[in-house]
């Protein structure tokens, strides 16, 4: 069943050991990744692409992944529905990208909601499109080659509904990417059930807040905490590499309203603590927001 497979090619991402440079080399990616997108002009429901850093290949969202071998390469693509989410919104899979080669292997879910935007759908098959493309490219498909920059190149990406209030929708993509190593990485659109529009972290505050200061607080702090509390537990909050330091959230930092109305953020594996760490949330508590923030999206 899939479920169990895809337990199992969890359970094999996690035993993958971790070469000691590569916390070096995924730094240095994400940071370069953030320069890239600093050129360009924020727009909302913005499509990120994948990033290469020295021979691996970063996925930009929440996905999991499994390595398939000896098996003939196909491509199918597959229509399964799921049930209604509420009176508003209804998600399915509108069709999955499969790939199964040799050396190389694909689970790519792309969904549709129905009755939501346009712009969530079209920024839902962009961001899928540009999925699909960069994993053909670098299984070396994208050209009709037999394989690309590496022997073993597998990866799996999910959806869920992870806010479904009366007021805000949000939907979750949870990539795994496995090339030479494992990464795990997300992608969240959230969107007003009023107006259609996909929401920036901005659009949960006042304007003239200083919400990115309060939430890095917030998460500084929740940092130091978990550390205190649990040696096993890294953040780069006060690392001797002070350029990896964990210093101003990003304003286009995932989140999602949980059902309890708070605020969560989140973070790729190896953006602000160690590989090992994997992806990681911080749950801010909508009182603690409650000066700053605007319209009905977080809990009283």
């Amino acid at each position: 069943m899939r479920e169990d497979r895809l337990e199992s090619m969890r359970k094999e991402y996690h035993e993958i050991p971790i070469p000691e440079d590569l916390e070096f080399q995924v730094r240095a990616s994400i940071q370069r990744a953030k320069r890239e997108q600093g050129k360009e002009k924020p727009t909302k429901g913005r499509v990120y692409r994948l990033w290469k850093r020295t021979g691996l290949t970063v996925a930009a969202a929440m996905i999991g992944l499994v390595v398939l071998t000896n098996a003939s390469p196909t491509v199918a693509y597959a229509m399964e529905q799921v049930p209604v989410l509420g009176a508003i919104t209804r998600v399915f899979t509108f069709h999955t990208y499969e790939y199964q080669g040799d050396k190389t292997s694909a689970h790519i879910e792309v969904p549709q909601v129905e009755g939501g935007s346009q712009e969530l759908n079209d920024a839902i098959v962009a961001y899928t499109d540009t999925i699909i493309q960069q994993y053909q490219q670098d299984a070396g498909l994208y050209q009709g080659e037999s394989q690309g920059e590496t022997d073993h190149y597998t990866l799996d990406m999910t959806y869920t509904v992870v806010t479904d209030s009366d007021t805000l929708f949000a939907l979750r993509f949870d990539q795994t990417q496995i090339m030479a190593s494992g990464t795990e990485s997300v992608k969240v659109y959230a969107v007003d059930k009023a107006t259609g529009h996909i929401l920036s972290l901005a659009d949960l505050f006042q304007a003239d807040s200083d919400y990115l200061g309060v939430l890095t607080r917030a998460v500084q702090e929740q940092m130091a905490q978990q550390m205190e509390a649990d040696p096993a537990v890294y953040y780069w909050l006060d690392d001797e590499v002070e350029e990896w330091n964990f210093t101003q959230l990003p304003s286009d930092t995932d989140f999602y309203v949980n059902e309890a109305g708070d605020l969560v953020l989140v973070f790729d594996e190896g953006e602000v603590a160690p590989m090992y760490m994997g992806m990681v949330e911080f749950t801010i508590p909508a009182r603690d927001l409650k000066g700053i923030a605007q319209g009905d999206y977080l809990g009283s």
